[in-house]
């Protein structure tokens, strides 16, 4: 007897503990629970936490957390007929669970259903643009706009249909087909190349335009330069005249002595040999000296020209092996004959 009160109270702790287990729902933070009876929902639990059902009823559990679907790219036509290879994400989570049981039930349908949902939506917004104000640079891009309308389209639909909040839909990827993308590339490295070139010649032309302007400047600037330094040196060589002309009247003998020393110095060197009379005044520095002053006049009566030929042989004649102070050479004068000067140092 007390063997089957045992065994009976035993039992009832077992169904106690499967009716607790069966009866109990825990709810974690990450979820949104329905309580069903035989299918049919009847009670909706959002706090996380330990709740009770009837052992009858089931319960399923929903993910309320932000969902992520990256569905694979597809073909799209643009309003000029370029077609484009257009991948996209979408996020979303579940807003109204009651509408989401009665119509898809299922995270898995749920994503299937918005993958199409929001396909044929950018399909119609791709088709109202243009492929060159998608892929403009700048502020100039509809991109984002696109992106937006297609939020908001599939967002209002979606919520309406199936009970889910979509957050976003972007682009992922926006490219032509594999099949065409080597010659597309190559039509735009072509058309690269074009503006480059044109780029480049009208770069060329802006530089000989350049170029010919300081041409000008330069040409200009020479002129100018060259006008100057002609004036320049022309005042120079008049002031130069001048100073020769007063050192002149000062000691015309002293200045013809200095003009007689710079033609020897440019006319005798080392390979330079003069044959001059006896009687040469280009040999009379060398053969006399430096003439007294009072004797300037028998000299320009002697010298040839001025008088007779009794008059140049009755002139005295220069010692033999003379050499003038401060000038390289020698000088033989035999009586009668003609004078030899060899420039330049004796060997």
């Amino acid at each position: 007897m007390k063997h089957r009160i045992r065994l009976a109270l035993a039992s009832l702790a077992v169904i106690t503990a499967l009716t607790i287990a069966m009866s109990a729902v825990v709810v974690d933070q990450t979820e949104t629970v329905y309580v069903t009876e035989f299918g049919r929902p009847v009670r909706l639990i959002e706090e996380p936490g330990l709740h009770w059902k009837w052992p009858w009823e089931s319960r399923r559990g929903f993910d309320r957390r932000l969902q992520l679907d990256t569905p694979p790219a597809r073909e799209m036509l643009t309003k000029d007929k370029k077609n484009l290879e257009v991948a996209w994400y979408a996020s979303w989570r579940i807003a109204d669970v009651q509408r989401f049981l009665r119509t898809v039930r299922t995270m898995p349908d749920a994503s299937a259903r918005l993958e199409d949902m929001a396909a044929a939506v950018l399909a119609a917004e791709l088709g109202g643009r243009e492929l060159s104000q998608l892929v403009s640079v700048g502020d100039q891009s509809l991109l984002d706009a696109l992106t937006g309308d297609v939020t908001r389209r599939v967002a209002e639909q979606a919520a309406q249909e199936y009970g889910l909040e979509v957050v976003g839909v972007r682009l992922r990827r926006l490219n032509y087909p594999e099949e065409v993308r080597a010659a597309v590339f190559e039509q735009i490295r072509s058309e690269r190349q074009r503006v480059a070139a044109a780029t480049r010649a009208e770069g060329e032309s802006q530089a000989r335009i350049i170029r010919s302007a300081a041409d000008r400047d330069r040409a200009t600037l020479i002129a100018q330069a060259e006008s100057d330094a002609a004036r320049l040196i022309g005042d120079g060589e008049a002031q130069a005249t001048r100073i020769a002309n007063e050192a002149h009247f000062a000691d015309p003998a002293f200045y013809q002595f200095l003009k007689t020393l710079e033609t020897y110095r440019a006319a005798l060197d080392a390979r330079t040999t003069l044959v001059l009379s006896a009687d040469s005044r280009f040999l009379r520095l060398l053969t006399q000296g430096v003439p007294d002053p009072g004797s300037d006049k028998p000299d320009r009566e002697n010298s040839p020209g001025s008088g007779s030929a009794e008059a140049a042989a009755a002139a005295p004649l220069p010692p033999a092996h003379t050499t003038a102070p401060g000038v390289l050479g020698s000088v033989s004068s035999p009586k009668g004959a003609a004078s030899t000067v060899a420039g330049g140092r004796k060997p």
